[in-house]
């Protein structure tokens, strides 16, 4: 009997600690002492010497608002204690001195006779993590979305309590892919020529339908067990840079997921941008530039819903703010991030974002962001790039910016006839109204991402057309983004969401073709991606068209000529928008070849004689580097 009484004491005491919540390493919270109604402690942990020393503490649970909070550690203080309209929040915010020591400590909470002790880590910081290189003008990027890149984890393909498991049926499901699946094709990124790697959100997203993307978050301090856990972002992070890849994380201030727990238990009224009846953004962001916009106009595209499952978030709200603000410092630490992509930035009040983004950067000084603006003028473009002197003083804390006009350019130009106002008159027009721009250098470029149509389909498969569009894209000023099978002309549905978006062929198990290895790619698949490796790998090696100047000729006879040059090379673009040969006399551009007589065609090696003219291929472009 007494057996038996120790059998069902163990059991019980199995049964209590596995009703604890997990913390964010997916082991048991720590909670200590009498049980009480906290359940929930965000940041999981933090650091000491951080630049900021204030940290705020959300704890979540039953009535926790009316518990009387101590701390009893040295060098910590509580210097404020925060609650709103639902008792069941406290926001606890501390002050760690420079002096606090790295180790546990508890937050005690008493309400009556009634207490509990939480248990809390402060972790010492990698020594110089605040001065973290970033990103810069040098950077190859490459862009991918985790689900439809590689499954190298068979085991979490469907995970209890989660909504959506694998069906690589249908495009709107979940497919599979994961870190572990990254972590394995990073050395292909790495013979590809990427040095910086952005992905999609890895956040828990435990939406019904189209969680796959995960930009609507269920739970910020959790990586979506369906793509892995918080220690495998580490390690992907690791091997990237042991590859010399840097990790650039998105960054999305203006919406979570319908299926966020605060859902069910809202921080306060204010905490989201609701309405009497679900109301969408009018998308239209032209309202922040536009002198005469109306106040209606702006308040719809800032409160108004990205999606029906994407609660919009209120960042005015300072309580929200600083937790947000501090998701990212989190990731950014925890993950040794080295930039930051920001999705959807002038859907938020540009502001307000502007001092979010400044508040992480305060953090990591060196830190470079590059912000979505989807606008459709170069003038709109700059408004958004840090440095700009705009008339209302505005200025987004954003040190690059996408150049969706450029895009459009180059899914325009080689599909058109030459003319005054089409063909390469498009690129001399775009690059002359550069002057908007305080930094050209940090522009990014960019055929396709994840929300437009694939570029193989903008040029109807044409392989000539395609590897124009490439090397375009290389060769002008700013940085190049290289979405996802991009490199073996990935084909895809033009004006659908999920056509942009087909899976990395070779990334699963019983794939029956596998585009990671030469062996096993098509020859038109091997041809793009050896074109485009050797762009890349050229552009990782010269300076020159990282930061080089650039000179343009007006475009003749369908053939456009622009220069990248510093004080060490030159480098000769021409474009040859025709359908046939076209020889091009050279002497028109003897300020900028000067005492040039001959280029090294960077793709096959051979020397081309300039001093007369060049017979450039139709459909083509050559890129020459001048000696």
């Amino acid at each position: 009997m007494k057996d038996f009484m120790k059998i069902i004491k163990l059991l019980l005491i199995i049964f209590l600690v596995s009703l604890l919540p997990l913390n964010s390493q997916g082991q048991k919270s720590p909670l200590q002492g009498v049980r009480g109604p906290v359940t929930r402690v965000e940041p999981t942990y933090w650091w000491t010497n951080m630049h900021n020393p204030d940290l705020q503490l959300m704890l979540h649970g039953k009535d926790i608002s009316k518990s009387d909070v101590s701390i009893n550690y040295p060098g910590i203080t509580i210097t404020d204690k925060k609650l709103t309209d639902n008792p069941n929040y406290i926001f606890l915010y501390i002050n760690i001195n420079r002096e606090t020591k790295a180790g546990f400590f508890n937050i005690e909470l008493k309400n009556g006779k009634k207490k509990q002790l939480v248990k809390y880590e402060l972790k010492e910081r990698v020594p110089n993590s605040a001065n973290r290189a970033s990103f810069t003008e040098a950077d190859n990027v490459y862009l991918l979305m985790p689900d439809r890149f590689a499954n190298g984890n068979l085991a979490n393909d469907s995970i209890k309590g989660y909504i959506q498991a694998v069906n690589r049926s249908d495009l709107g499901k979940r497919h599979g892919g994961d870190m572990e699946g990254i972590i394995q094709k990073i050395p292909y990124l790495a013979d590809l020529g990427i040095t910086a790697l952005w992905t999609t959100p890895f956040f828990d997203n435990n939406d019904t339908n189209y969680s796959y993307h995960h930009y609507g978050c269920s739970d910020y301090y959790k990586i979506d067990p369906r793509m892995g856990n918080n220690g495998d972002y580490l390690r992907l992070s690791q091997t990237a840079a042991n590859y010399g890849i840097k990790m650039i994380i998105d960054v999305v201030p203006n919406h979570c997921g319908g299926s966020h727990w605060w859902v069910k238990d809202i921080p306060a009224k204010d905490w989201f941008n609701t309405w009497p009846s679900y109301t969408s953004s009018n998308y239209r962001m032209t309202t922040w530039t536009d002198p005469h916009a109306s106040e209606t106009d702006r308040y719809r595209l800032t409160h108004g819903w990205f999606a029906p499952n994407m609660p919009d978030l209120n960042l005015s709200n300072s309580l929200l703010f600083d937790y947000l603000s501090q998701v990212y410092i989190f990731w950014i630490e925890t993950a040794q991030i080295a930039g930051m992509r920001v999705d959807t930035y002038p859907y938020n009040d540009i502001q307000v974002a502007s001092k979010f983004i400044q508040s992480i950067r305060n953090e990591y000084p060196n830190m470079n962001v590059v912000g979505e603006c989807w606008v459709k003028t170069p003038a709109e473009i700059a408004y958004y790039q840090a440095g700009n002197n705009n008339k209302d003083g505005f200025n987004s804390n954003l040190q690059s910016v996408m150049d969706f006009v450029l895009k459009d350019k180059l899914s325009e130009v080689f599909n058109e006839n030459e003319g005054w106002d089409t063909g390469t008159a498009k690129f001399y027009s775009h690059f002359a109204q550069d002057f908007v721009y305080p930094n050209t250098n940090m522009i990014m470029n960019f055929v396709d991402n994840h929300d437009i149509d694939r570029y193989s389909t903008t040029v109807k498969g044409d392989l000539k057309k395609y590897k124009m569009g490439l090397a375009m894209l290389i060769a002008s000023r700013g940085y190049p983004q290289i979405y996802y099978g991009t490199e073996v002309m990935l084909d895809g549905i033009p004006g659908n969401y999920e056509g942009h978006r087909f899976d990395f062929p070779g990334g699963w198990a019983g794939d029956k073709h596998n585009a990671f290895n030469a062996d096993t790619r098509t020859v038109k698949e091997n041809e793009v991606f050896n074109y485009l490796k050797a762009l890349l790998h050229y552009r990782k090696a010269n300076p020159v068209l990282q930061s080089g100047k650039m000179k343009q000729f007006i475009p003749e006879n369908g053939v456009y000529v622009f220069f990248r040059y510093n004080s060490d090379k030159t480098v000769m673009v021409i474009c040859n928008n025709n359908e046939n040969d076209s020889v091009l006399s050279t002497d028109r551009f003897a300020e900028a070849t000067k005492s040039f007589v001959s280029g090294t065609d960077v793709i096959s090696g051979k020397t081309v004689d300039i001093q007369n003219t060049v017979t450039i291929p139709g459909k083509t472009v050559l890129i020459l580097e001048l000696h």
